[in-house]
């Protein structure tokens, strides 16, 4: 049986905007399509199969908080993000995946209304932003998290 985050992770199709940015032991994480999404959506995708929590290694459940804590860090420098909202729905596709939404200081609506709205962003914004991503989360020198309030 076909799945679709299992074919987009062995490149069979619909690759997202600049490719995979951040892979690890457990975790892949990619831009949400363009033509759905506000630039620095972001996925953060399993790399084994599974539904939810409940079916989570140790491991995967030690690592999620650690690669989402980094995530959200790189998100708000990127972004400049009052909120970075995490969505966990899993109806769509029954894959084990979080979206991971940035909200700026400037937007009118907030939370649900937020997340309801109709977004998109062009390519260029969202390979600017997996481009930008992928250097903080690849460095050699650790974030510094002990001031939140200047990412």
């Amino acid at each position: 049986m076909s799945c679709f985050i299992c074919d987009k992770q062995l490149g069979v199709s619909n690759q997202p905007p600049g490719g995979y940015f951040y892979e690890d032991e457990h975790w892949k994480v990619c831009h949400f399509p363009v033509d759905q999404s506000c630039a620095g959506r972001i996925v953060m995708e399993s790399k084994r199969h599974f539904l939810d929590f409940s079916e989570m290694t140790e491991e995967e459940t030690i690592s999620y908080g650690v690669v989402l804590k980094q995530l959200y860090f790189a998100l708000k420098q990127v972004t400049g993000a009052e909120r970075v909202y995490s969505l966990l729905i899993i109806d769509g596709v029954p894959y084990f995946h979080s979206h991971l939404v940035p909200r700026g200081y400037d937007s009118i609506s907030r939370g649900i209304e937020y997340l309801r709205q109709e977004s998109s962003c062009t390519e260029i914004e969202a390979l600017q932003v997996v481009h930008e991503l992928k250097a903080i989360l690849n460095s050699k020198e650790p974030p510094h998290y002990d001031d939140w309030s200047t990412a």
